[in-house]
């Protein structure tokens, strides 16, 4: 039995992966077009539409408090976010903190999965593998990618 073909990405040709990206994309893109209704329902619930009206289409003017001082705050947000994270690299930079592990020996392995050691010791030396099992969920052999 071969394996299903989203298990195997790189074996799809280029145009079917562009094509299934597209899909998705469209996809995503009526997923947020979903949700519109409610986002224009919040929104205007927190009165934005009021406020816009209010400020830019009654007065027909800018508010000079808003050009100066949004910038400002944007600034000092940024400097702030900026200063915090200079000092937690300072902090917690350079040194690892995390342990090591003591290595798991194949026998451990096999035991706990329930295989043979000599399967043990050829998952420790590949990469990336696929474990055949059993119909009582042991594994009975490999296959590397």
């Amino acid at each position: 039995m071969t394996p299903p073909l989203i298990e195997r990405p790189r074996h799809l040709d280029r145009g079917r992966r562009a094509l299934l990206g597209l899909l998705t994309a469209l996809a995503w893109a009526v997923y947020v077009y979903l949700w519109l209704p409610l986002l224009t329902l919040l929104a205007w619930l927190l009165g934005v539409r009021t406020v816009y009206t209010r400020l830019y289409l009654e007065q027909s003017q800018l508010d000079a408090f808003l050009l100066l001082a949004l910038p400002v705050i944007a600034g000092l947000c940024a400097l702030v976010l900026i200063v915090w994270a200079e000092y937690n690299r300072v902090r917690f930079g350079g040194a690892e903190r995390r342990r090591h592990r003591a290595d798991v020996d194949d026998a451990a392995v096999a035991a706990t999965l329930g295989a043979t050691p000599a399967l043990a010791s050829g998952l420790r030396g590949a990469r990336v593998s696929v474990l055949r099992l059993d119909d009582h969920g042991r594994p009975v052999r490999r296959s590397d990618r």
